[in-house]
């Protein structure tokens, strides 16, 4: 179990570090794109529809680190006083919902991921980038949240089995 956990952790670990990086290229894209459209009046074609794709990776590479790092949202008022037992018997018990949602994200966006690859599906722009690059996004996003959970759960289980390795 603990082997899978650090895995689980390395991976999303690195996958949110990639998220962060491509912060920059985000930010600089937005800046040239303000610079050329009120300074020297000429707005690129081409900025927007880049923002969107990168930002689509951040949001998707970064979630599984996010659930790593307990930066989701949680209801604080409900969990505060809970011992540490008790909170991993209710994390637990809401994985449920969370396992459904991720794998149904994960089948639905592989759905629409490959068919959107074996189209070749471009933007609906006039730059008209490729839109299949981004969706295939949404499966590798839900996979690593997917793994991330799993990790979670066996900390979890861990902490119920009284190990001090738990979240």
């Amino acid at each position: 179990m603990k082997i899978f956990i650090r895995c689980a952790d390395a991976i999303n670990r690195v996958a949110g570090y990639i998220a962060a990086l491509l912060l920059v290229p985000l930010t600089l894209i937005a800046a040239y794109e303000v610079f050329m459209r009120y300074i020297v009046e000429k707005p690129t074609i081409w900025s927007w529809d880049l923002n969107i794709q990168i930002f689509a990776g951040i949001i998707m590479l970064g979630g599984g680190d996010t659930l790593r790092r307990h930066g989701h949202v949680v209801m604080d008022v409900v969990v505060q006083n809970l011992s540490k037992r008790k909170r991993a018997g209710l994390d637990l018990l809401t994985s449920l919902f969370f396992f459904f949602g991720v794998i149904t994200l994960l089948w639905g966006g592989w759905d629409q991921g490959w068919a959107s690859w074996k189209a070749r599906e471009a933007m609906p722009t006039v730059w008209a980038p490729p839109f299949y690059t981004m969706k295939m996004l949404i499966p590798v996003g839900a996979f690593l949240l997917l793994l991330q959970g799993m990790a979670e759960v066996l900390r979890n289980l861990m902490v119920l089995r009284g190990s001090e390795e738990g979240s």
